[in-house]
């Protein structure tokens, strides 16, 4: 009943910061809010997981008419069934996860970067740590840290295998008459189904903006799937799109990649060798060969062939160089330490990836700074505002 009492409290008291809530608080002290209430939603998310287990572990839920504990969460909480029970899951797995459970308790970590880290360190708690630290840098960075976790301790068959299993192509209708859907497709498959769509949205992108019109990229990006999938005018104008792979010459040569050896499309994940090799010869491969860490050749195999400056960019990371941004999609290549229009050459120095609204920002004014000499990210700050007369 303790816990029970002081949990009514804190209630009561968030009950009362919301009746008396200010909505015309300054910009400064809604970001503080922001930033509070996360660290409560945090720290509430992690309760409600281990109180929905703990109703499963003793049947609780049988007292009354609900027929699960998720479900019986699901009427409680007003989540989904299904979120209640991967919470429920993952409330088990930081049993096995000591350090990962203690950040969970000081709301130091999200629901969805605690199943992330209790997901990856299922097999190997030995790697409990190095998830944490990637953790602090985001759920990209976190997520990218388990996929090469379980890249390492697993062989290329197994992942194939793993993956094949595990397709899935869903779709349903939306409460707005909209056709919704999710699917999940082999790195291979997906690498090159996210070619396809971003060349269909820049050339969405670049038409509208000719014809002065104006539409989110996601917009362009969902003209550019019906056109790759039905065949629409766009998908017949680009005639093709190049998949870029990463590999070492050592493990093309071999047929497969030994432990601290690359093989992956940049911004995916870790691909086959074997598959690199049977598309060898096609018309959207793009083989970007390695000799440990330097490439050593730029291979175009095919027809449509991109800059090969355009090609080393992309093998360094298709990230938003922004501080604080993980942006991967809809991503523009610009000119970051001397603008195009001060004479700064196309080079790679002097380029960088940033996200359509960064872009758009530093177009309107905003400075780049220079790049953090750890995460090579840098801050964008906006224009000096003009003082008041």
């Amino acid at each position: 009943m303790v816990m029970v009492h002081r949990v009514r409290s804190a209630r009561s008291a968030l009950e009362g910061a919301a009746r008396s809530f200010d909505a015309a608080v300054s910009g400064t002290d809604a970001v503080s809010l922001l930033e509070e209430l996360g660290a409560v939603r945090r720290l509430v998310d992690g309760l409600i997981a281990r109180v929905a287990k703990r109703v499963e572990d003793t049947a609780a839920h049988t007292y009354g008419t609900d027929r699960s504990a998720a479900e019986l969460c699901e009427r409680l909480v007003g989540i989904s069934s299904g979120e209640a029970k991967r919470a429920i899951s993952v409330a088990g797995g930081l049993e096995m996860l000591p350090a990962t459970d203690l950040a969970v308790r000081e709301g130091r970590l999200s629901s969805r970067q605690a199943d992330l880290i209790v997901t990856g360190a299922a097999d190997d708690p030995t790697v409990e740590r190095e998830l944490l630290r990637a953790a602090s840098h985001g759920v990209v960075a976190l997520r990218d840290a388990c996929v090469a976790v379980r890249a390492r301790r697993e062989d290329e068959t197994a992942r194939a295998e793993r993956h094949h299993a595990a397709r899935s192509f869903r779709m349903w209708t939306a409460s707005d008459g909209m056709v919704e859907g999710h699917f999940k497709v082999t790195p291979e498959i997906g690498g090159a189904i996210r070619a396809r769509i971003d060349d269909g949205t820049r050339r969405r992108f670049r038409a509208a903006r000719k014809d002065g019109t104006r539409e989110t990229q996601d917009a362009y990006a969902a003209d550019a799937f019906a056109d790759a999938l039905l065949g629409g005018p766009s998908a017949a104008k680009s005639g093709g799109y190049t998949t870029h792979v990463v590999i070492d010459h050592e493990a093309l040569v071999r047929g497969h990649a030994l432990p601290g050896e690359t093989c992956e499309i940049p911004g995916t994940g870790p691909v086959n060798v074997t598959w690199v090799r049977s598309l060898l010869g096609t018309a959207f491969v793009t083989a970007i060969i390695k000799h440990g860490r330097d490439i050593t050749t730029v291979a175009h195999l095919g027809r449509h062939i991109p800059a090969e400056l355009h090609t080393a960019m992309i093998v360094t990371g298709r990230e938003c160089s922004i501080h604080g941004c993980s942006g991967r999609e809809y991503l523009e290549l610009d000119h970051c330490e001397i603008d195009h229009a001060a004479g700064g050459p196309t080079a790679r120095w002097n380029l960088t990836w940033l996200c359509s609204i960064h872009h758009t920002r530093k177009t309107q004014g905003w400075t780049l700074g220079p790049p953090d000499p750890t995460t090579d990210k840098r801050q964008l700050t906006p224009p000096a505002q003009p003082h008041a007369a």
